[in-house]
């Protein structure tokens, strides 16, 4: 018997320039070579250390279509049919890192299209949330091989760190940059 969940669960929501969708793929398919336009959110969360701002990055398991065993933002996720970008957000930081109590603002919106590997890559709509997390996290192995907190300021400059190449990208993006600086300089009171 067909598993409609399981089908619904391996999904991406396909959409066009301006996010408007227009159908449903296999999410593997959707990553394959030309990689099809969907809807995405990627997080970041930070915690303050001394004088130093540090941002939670990951380490994707060895098992991922693309970006395997690099570093890449705290997490990143696909939206399932019918899921919101916010929904999908906090559902994948528990899915992945095991966290359940988190406040996540959405700062961003932004497209990019490029090859993570020979046979799949990325072409997404990504909203992009931020956080401040200070308790515990429990990588889920299938999903993570390992995190670590990295000083946010000195991530560009990080020659030991093998970087996801959308991870490249974002930490490069200026007005993404200028976004997440803005929002820890005015929410550092709120914390």
């Amino acid at each position: 018997m067909l598993d409609k969940t399981r089908l619904s669960l391996d999904q991406v929501i396909l959409v066009d320039e301006s996010d408007s969708q227009i159908g449903v793929m296999d999410k593997v398919e959707a990553h394959r070579h030309p990689a099809q336009l969907h809807r995405a959110s990627s997080i970041f969360l930070f915690r303050r250390r001394k004088d130093n701002v540090e941002l939670l990055i990951q380490r994707r398991s060895e098992y991922k279509i693309v970006g395997a065993r690099q570093w890449a933002n705290t997490v990143c996720v696909n939206l399932r049919p019918g899921e919101s970008y916010e929904s999908a957000a906090y559902r994948r930081v528990e899915e992945e890192l095991g966290i359940k109590k988190v406040n996540l603002s959405e700062i961003y919106t932004f497209s990019y299209q490029l090859n993570c590997n020979q046979d799949f890559g990325e072409n997404e709509i990504d909203h992009v949330f931020v956080g401040w997390y200070e308790g515990e996290i429990k990588p889920n192995s299938d999903e993570v091989e390992s995190v670590q907190w990295v000083e946010f300021n000195q991530l560009e400059n990080n020659q030991d760190l093998e970087l996801a190449p959308w991870f490249k990208l974002m930490i490069n993006d200026e007005v993404l940059v200028d976004k997440l600086n803005k929002w820890l300089e005015e929410s550092v009171d709120e914390k």
